[in-house]
């Protein structure tokens, strides 16, 4: 959505700043976006990360004259964007060809993020394409002769009904932990000290949800100021999910006049002329996350179309974090706060 930001104006542009959390105006967000990329894209140099963040402009081949250049120059030094110009009336090869590059990109964990049918939709539009791939060793790994299945709720209400046995990792260690209201916090570090994992242990997830804003987020990390001995136990866990349905969620959070033919203003994009104007048709999110003994592995991709009591009792001196009921999870960039991903996890169980 920052790329298509970045070309926004008027009512668009104020709709998608106001929703998004941008803080400056479309011609100047963009260099923080450039600030935070630079930071991330330093990380896997490291050698204690993988971290891939990839941005593409897939295009339509008739949009070549009218596309405007400060756009795809801006696409190319703040967001670091592949640019590509393809045949859209080829649909087949157009969706084959981007969904080729996403999948490389996250190393064959994201696939068919966009189909042939939505390249039809838009034979004279183009396709904004972001994906991440993150794997990292935890900076204190479980030791799998500590997992063993025992029970997880997939309700806040812990109805046994409602449960299933999964396998649940136990350590104890030094990790970031806090209380905010009703939400246990723990912060566990990856290999990279830059980045942690943050899960949050609500009492109700959907309440928690359904409030989360930026004053809840800081008051979670706020809470995490100083580290002390945690037992933990958390679910192995591997979850894929797609959300297609994003363009509904974002008119219903207060962004409308992008999805619509004729009120959308992205004239920083395309001139586009009096007899047609650039939308947002579509958006999907693909995403895969992999918690195991030894760390995390996780990828995104967003394309936004144009047109669960066997341990040992615990140790009463030390606080307990045991995720098994519904509980979110973060992968966090510490120097920027940057969110890299972020899951509520209600089924550990369910893949999809």
């Amino acid at each position: 959505m920052a790329m298509a930001y970045t070309g926004a104006a008027g009512r668009t542009a104020e709709e998608m700043g106001k929703v998004m959390g941008y803080e400056a105006k479309p011609d100047q967000e963009h260099f923080a976006f450039r600030k935070r990329i630079s930071m991330l894209n330093d990380i896997p140099k490291r050698g204690r990360a993988q971290l891939n963040i990839a941005n593409a402009l897939f295009n339509a081949e008739t949009n070549k004259d009218i596309l405007i250049p400060e756009y795809t120059k801006t696409l190319q030094e703040s967001f670091d964007s592949d640019l590509y110009s393809l045949d859209f009336n080829q649909a087949k090869e157009t969706a084959d060809f981007i969904n080729q590059w996403v999948e490389k990109k996250t190393h064959e964990r994201i696939k068919n993020i966009i189909s042939e049918r939505q390249i039809e939709d838009s034979s004279d539009g183009m396709v904004l394409v972001n994906s991440i791939y993150f794997k990292s060793d935890w900076m204190s790994r479980f030791e799998e002769f500590n997992t063993r299945k025992d029970t997880f709720y997939t309700s806040s209400e812990r109805n046994e009904k409602q449960s299933k046995p999964m396998p649940m990792m136990k350590q104890t260690g030094t990790f970031g932990y806090g209380e905010a209201g009703d939400c246990k916090v723990l912060e566990m570090p990856f290999a990279e000290s830059e980045l942690a994992m943050i899960f949050v242990l609500p009492q109700d997830i959907e309440a928690t949800c359904a409030a989360l804003d930026n004053d809840m987020w800081q008051g979670w990390l706020k809470s995490l100021s100083r580290p002390r001995e945690v037992e933990v136990i958390i679910p192995r866990f591997r979850l894929e999910h797609t959300l297609d349905k994003l363009v509904d969620t974002f008119r219903v959070l207060g962004i409308r006049d992008a999805f619509d033919g004729g009120s959308a203003d992205f004239s920083g994009i395309m001139k586009t002329g009096i007899t047609q104007n650039l939308y947002i048709s579509d958006i999907v999110h693909k995403a895969f996350l992999e918690v195991i003994e030894q760390g995390t592995e996780a990828a995104a991709a967003t394309q936004v179309g144009f047109a669960k009591t066997s341990f040992n009792p615990p140790n009463p001196d030390i606080p307990v974090f045991r995720a098994d009921q519904p509980f979110l999870c973060m992968i966090v960039h510490k120097v920027s706060n940057e969110i890299l991903f972020m899951a509520k996890v209600v089924d550990p169980a369910d893949a999809d």
